[in-house]
């Protein structure tokens, strides 16, 4: 078993990850091994939870089932995990694992955490000046490219890219690292590593790449948990006005947005853990000031995004 470091736990397992994990320090919190064939679910047991993504053939594209102690995160095709306390054991269909370990690094790995009570949104997350400043957004709203100009333009290690793990106390919340490495499109890594043909494939059949983070990689990375200054809800224009503007969304509004930009909120309903996060992402709207990042398309910008970023934050706490 090799230990990892990842979202503040302590990660033991024998799955030969191709992200670049960083070292744990034990002992472990949690551990993940990797079996073979497929956990038995009892014939007509009902999920407790399906995803409203299906495949071709109408198969739901993920389903929890829970039996006693035991719960199996079912994504068909590619890998039945089974969860029982503190161990999740995989057990891929096929012999590649490309798939099976998106699927536990991203919603396996966050139901882990809410379990756990630390709330997983949809974001990535640099430190500036021992703060993290979290941008969020679905997939391609451009959150990674952000994270990368502030990186690039501004000095600040990446904390986290993708899945961002808080802890949200009653008067800060604390971003927690995530690994090392960073998704980006073709073109995004084009611009900001200056080619992009020699990066690895994060899966066989998408076009993002791995992009690794650290020495002999891009930026640097930041491995101690950070107090967070504020979220960023990034809104690109297609028309060709220069403005910028970072407009402060109200509480209210706020908490519906965070709802927006959870990871998984339907699993998360589903398994009865809802009011719980909920609670967490008022007091979490109520604590860190979240903002309207509204800004013209096009990398050439980018630099006075950043610009308007740090004139943004609040300032840091006595």
């Amino acid at each position: 078993m090799t230990l990892h470091r990842l979202f503040g736990l302590d990660l033991a397992s024998d799955f030969p990850f191709a992200n670049r994990l960083v070292p744990g320090n034990g002992p472990p919190d949690l551990t993940f091994t990797l079996g073979a064939g497929s956990p038995a679910v009892p014939a007509g047991q009902t999920p407790v939870y399906e995803s409203a993504v299906r495949g071709t053939d109408g198969e739901s594209a993920a389903c929890l089932y829970r039996m006693g102690d035991r719960e199996v995160f079912r994504f068909p095709g590619i890998a039945d995990f089974s969860l029982s306390g503190d161990t999740v054991a995989c057990h891929p269909c096929g012999p590649s694992l490309d798939t099976a370990e998106i699927q536990f690094l991203g919603p396996v790995l966050s139901y882990c955490l809410e379990r756990q009570s630390v709330l997983v949104l949809h974001g990535s997350c640099v430190a500036a000046a021992g703060r993290g400043v979290a941008f969020l957004s679905s997939h391609g709203g451009g959150k990674s490219g952000l994270a990368a100009a502030m990186m690039t333009l501004a000095g600040c290690p990446l904390l986290t890219d993708d899945l961002l793990a808080l802890s949200v106390g009653p008067e800060e919340a604390v971003a927690q690292p995530g690994y090392p490495q960073m998704r980006m499109w073709p073109d995004e890594a084009e611009h900001f590593l200056g080619r992009f043909e020699h990066l690895p494939r994060v899966h066989p059949s998408l076009a993002k790449r791995r992009v690794p983070v650290g020495p002999d990689g891009f930026g640097c990375f930041a491995g101690s948990p950070v107090p967070l200054a504020a979220f960023f809800l990034p809104e690109r224009r297609t028309d060709s006005a220069p403005e910028i503007e970072a407009r402060h969304i109200a509480p209210a509004e706020a908490v519906i947005e965070l709802v927006r930009h959870s990871f998984a909120p339907h699993l998360v309903e589903a398994a009865g853990l809802q009011p719980a996060r909920l609670r967490a992402l008022a007091r979490l709207a109520g604590t860190v000031p979240l903002y309207r990042l509204s800004y013209p398309s096009g990398f050439e910008h980018l630099p006075r995004v950043v610009e308007s970023v740090l004139r943004t934050l609040p300032p840091a706490r006595a």
